[in-house]
């Protein structure tokens, strides 16, 4: 029983170690948020965030679409935010939010818990904490 378990477990770890050595599965994948920030530019959209992000964190989505930019970060600890910018209101998301608004823009930075002052410094609107974060 023993010898079949180790017959099973041994292709398995080597798998995962290749995986994880080779091809880097551990990396994080990021994007270039240039042409979703582009499309909202020509949609009218102004004030908006640059196209790179804070010293350590990563840029690991970005999507135009309804109105709406979402781009999503990842911080040094592997903290997501999410940013969301449109005219008027936003929805509210359950979880910790900051919100600015800017004549008809608002934006808005949703995460779980991460530290979003980097973020925040590059934004040309200034957000603060919003209501239930």
């Amino acid at each position: 029983m023993a010898i079949s378990l180790l017959v099973l477990l041994i292709p398995v770890f080597a798998v995962v170690w290749m995986y994880r050595t080779l091809y880097g599965g551990d990396t994080v994948v990021t994007v270039d948020p240039s042409e979703a920030i582009g499309s909202a530019q020509r949609a009218g959209l102004t004030q908006l965030p640059p196209a790179t992000a804070p010293q350590g964190w990563f840029i690991v989505s970005a999507h135009f679409r309804d109105g709406y930019l979402r781009i999503g970060y990842l911080n040094q600890d592997q903290q997501g935010v999410q940013l969301v910018q449109g005219r008027g209101e936003l929805p509210r998301p359950a979880e910790r939010h900051y919100v600015g608004r800017s004549a008809d823009m608002t934006v808005m930075l949703v995460t779980a818990g991460a530290d979003v002052a980097p973020l925040a410094k590059l934004l040309p609107i200034p957000v603060s904490v919003g209501e239930g974060g």
